[in-house]
């Protein structure tokens, strides 16, 4: 009898959870049609509340049943998984009068992490990083007791495959597109990189860069799961040409008076016009020189393979300029340039720049030889000397600095009218702040007889309009609507 009340308790229990869960899916069913989206949402929702029962079921069970009625079961005959999108999907066989099952992770049971606890006979586990895992599971019975022994098996997950990545360069856009990796999981997105620094997170197999400076650049691609895992890192470089609609604004050439350490700035020879830094070397005197070498005289130099007097020479220097253009310049493009002659050895020229509006908050410093700045007034470069060995030495003069910036266009309508003879015309405004203007064109808008635009435009540093005049076929002045489009330097 006492079996009986048993067997009908649990029943019960089991009979209103499942209910709950039925109810509450047929409730959903009625908004289906109505509403797709939140139909879905309230299934997954309700999903979970599925799962929440079946874990907390052997809970249930065992605080309203005594704990002297069950024999200890044995573990599930079979134990497996499967991968999903989104999750690790376990599966095993039933144990016949088993109330709940008990997952683990790891190698022995009294030491392994409690992932989960269900009635069901599968289950789904959070996806799981690159690597080896093992799992086990024991059976419980009405008691809570659990099985002697587990059922364990291994997981292994693999690595994310590496992307094909292809790119293609239209003007200075870069167009990176590439394959689908090999995942286990669900890739969630997409890093994309130029050299070291991330330029984007994207969803898809798609990105655009545009480069402001000619160069060559490496990118690359990196997926990534929703586990976290990063998959192996595909690259690719790429080079791009200048770009379209620059203007040279400024060149100059360095005296080379600016701060320098372990640099020595010769004047300018016969041969040379400009003045010439030597790099990388340090200061000594004549008995340093000597002594702390272990030397007596130039014969013992020669022979220790110090060819050139200053040698040994310093492994690093530096010489630094800064520049003020006097007015703010946007859209900017810098790049340096030098002649330079190597002796003995190798000798790296690192070029750095950063730019600053009032001399007093710098950008951050950027490393080569030609930087983009979007506004501009103070520039600060540095160049750096890299020695292979202390034999090495370099020779660098004719160290140019130009600026180019941006061409763009403006344009509208304007309606050209006029009060007198005399008057100077309709002054048209410039909706840019150009520095400079290169062309001006102007177009009647009507087609029913020749209409001829005129403008006055006088080309001055800053310029902010020009006027414009309409004559007929006769030189008569008349009123039109006139388009206009302006190009130049902003």
């Amino acid at each position: 009898m006492a079996e009986i009340d048993t067997q009908a308790l649990l029943g019960d229990i089991e009979s209103e959870l499942r209910k709950q869960h039925i109810d509450v899916q047929g409730l959903i069913q009625g908004i289906q049609l109505e509403n797709p989206r939140l139909y879905q949402i309230l299934m997954e929702l309700n999903g979970g509340l599925l799962s929440v029962q079946e874990e907390i079921f052997p809970l249930i069970i065992k605080d309203r049943l005594p704990t002297n009625i069950g024999e200890i079961l044995l573990q599930p005959a079979s134990f497996t998984f499967a991968f999903q999108p989104t999750s690790v999907r376990f599966f095993w066989s039933e144990v016949p009068q088993a109330y709940g099952y008990e997952i683990r992770e790891g190698m022995l049971w009294d030491t392994a992490t409690f992932r989960v606890r269900t009635a069901s006979l599968q289950v789904d586990l959070d996806p799981l990083l690159t690597g080896s895992y093992y799992f086990l599971i024991k059976t419980i019975n009405v008691a809570g007791e659990y099985s002697v022994d587990a059922r364990s098996v291994l997981v292994d997950v693999p690595a994310i495959s590496a992307v094909v990545l292809a790119r293609e360069v239209i003007d200075n856009n870069v167009l990176l597109r590439w394959t689908l990796p090999t995942s286990t999981f669900r890739i969630l997105h997409y890093e994309v990189s130029k050299g070291s620094v991330v330029a984007g997170l994207v969803d898809s197999n798609f990105f655009v860069v545009f480069e402001n400076v000619a160069g060559t650049y490496v990118y690359s691609v990196v997926g990534i799961d929703v586990a976290g895992n990063r998959g192996l890192p595909a690259s690719i470089t790429v080079q791009v040409a200048s770009p379209p609609d620059y203007a040279l604004q400024d060149k100059r050439i360095s005296r080379l008076l600016g701060p320098k350490e372990d640099i020595l700035r010769i004047p300018p020879l016969e041969s040379l016009v400009n003045p010439v830094l030597l790099g990388p070397w340090f200061s000594t005197t004549w008995e340093q020189h000597f002594v702390n070498n272990n030397w007596e005289d130039i014969q013992d130099q020669l022979e220790a393979d110090y060819v050139i007097y200053i040698q040994p020479t310093d492994l690093d220097g530096k010489y630094e300029e800064y520049i003020d253009y006097g007015t703010v310049i946007s859209n900017v493009i810098v790049t340096v340039a030098f002649n330079f002659n190597l002796h003995v050895q190798d000798v790296a020229v690192i070029i750095e720049m950063s730019s600053s509006l009032d001399n007093a908050n710098w950008t951050p410093v950027v490393t080569g030889s030609s930087q983009y700045f979007p506004t501009m007034r103070h520039l600060f470069i540095r160049l750096k000397w890299t020695a292979s060995d202390d034999r090495a030495l370099l020779e660098l003069w004719n160290l140019s600095i130009s600026i180019s910036v941006k061409r763009e266009n403006d344009g509208g309508e304007v309606f050209a009218t006029y009060n007198t003879v005399g008057d100077p015309g309709t002054y048209v405004t410039f909706k840019k702040p150009f520095k400079d203007v290169e062309s001006i064109t102007c177009t009647t808008k009507t087609t029913t007889e020749p209409y001829y635009a005129v403008f006055d435009f006088q080309d001055i540093p800053n310029p902010v309009g020009f006027y414009v005049w309409v004559f007929d076929s006769s030189g008569n002045r008349v009123k039109q609507t006139v388009d206009w489009k302006a190009r130049g330097i902003v």
